[in-house]
């Protein structure tokens, strides 16, 4: 049973009969299998193989053979659509839509969404509320979160900002949480790493930085430097800050890769060009993204303007 799962990329259904359940049981117990929602399991080994969006399909995937009525949506559907997300968000809770009233009744692991109708789409031949609707469902997550699902939504072309709002108007949802996030989502944005930063940015209250700026490189005029965020000031200052991943440097495992000092040195070199083209730059790490107090601090020691 387990190794059919396997084959098929979806978790193990269990409670067929009693013997079964508790030999499952017995094997969670003892850690041969693990159990990441009610019912259903997988090897521990395998498990531990999979990515966190990898493990989250094989949780949906036993879920359609259980109940080919539901229709995915909120973030499990951002999920299976492939739109950016911090794998912070996952706690092993599976949000589907539903037309009906909330109980009580269900697994505290199950979220239903209520909505008057379904706009279901199919998504890897699994059922997921529209693109549209997924947005607006995720509107409800923390603001710097929902951009960067945003922000990668916009940037896969699967669906605009004028489907968004019409859902939100004919919705019945809060709709100023949607409007908000459709003012500062931007496909520009590069990852998901750089919209959650950038959306920590706005809700410290600083200037909305432009994204992907461009400025010259004397050593190869056809491959020009680009910064993550830069500001524009009114006195003719530039400052620019790097949101920068510790990836970016330290992965040296591939031979084909510039050695880490290599890279180092063209980072040194990069950042003395855009000294001489008057540009500040600021480097912005994860515990500066996740410290509001460290990022304001950054910020304003670099100059970056407040506009609240």
């Amino acid at each position: 049973m387990l190794e059919e799962a396997e084959r098929e990329h979806r978790c193990a259904i269990g409670g067929i009969n009693d013997s079964l359940y508790y030999a499952l049981r017995r094997r969670v117990d003892s850690l041969e299998l693990v159990c990441p929602y009610p019912n259903l399991y997988a090897s521990s080994q395998y498990w531990n193989s999979l990515t966190l969006d990898e493990r989250q399909h094989h949780v949906v995937g036993a879920l359609m053979l259980r109940h080919p009525k539901w229709t995915f949506a909120g973030l499990t559907a951002a999920c299976i659509y492939g739109f950016q997300h911090s794998y912070s968000l996952h706690d092993g809770t599976v949000h589907i839509a539903s037309t009906g009233a909330v109980t009580g009744r269900d697994h505290k692991r199950l979220h239903r969404i209520y909505m008057s109708g379904i706009p279901q789409w199919q998504c890897r031949g699994i059922p997921v509320t529209s693109p549209a609707r997924t947005l607006v469902d995720c509107a409800s997550l923390p603001f710097s979160h929902a951009l960067a699902i945003y922000d990668s939504a916009l940037r896969m072309r699967r669906v605009t900002d004028g489907d968004i709002r019409t859902i939100a108007l004919t919705s019945g949802c809060d709709e100023d949480p949607v409007l908000r996030l459709l003012r500062y989502a931007d496909p520009g944005s590069e990852n998901g790493g750089e919209s959650v930063t950038r959306g920590r940015i706005i809700e410290c209250g600083f200037a909305v930085p432009s994204l992907q700026v461009e400025f010259d490189n004397p050593n190869n005029p056809d491959m020009r430097y680009r910064v993550d965020y830069c500001w524009r000031l009114y006195d003719g200052r530039i400052i620019a800050a790097e949101y920068d991943g510790m990836a970016k440097y330290a992965d040296v495992s591939n031979m084909n890769r510039a050695s880490l000092q290599a890279k180092l040195d063209y980072e040194r070199r990069r950042e003395r060009h855009l000294k001489e083209q008057h540009v500040s730059v600021v480097h912005l790490f994860y515990e500066d993204v996740m410290n509001p107090e460290r990022l304001t601090a950054k910020l304003m020691d670099a100059g970056v303007p407040k506009i609240q």
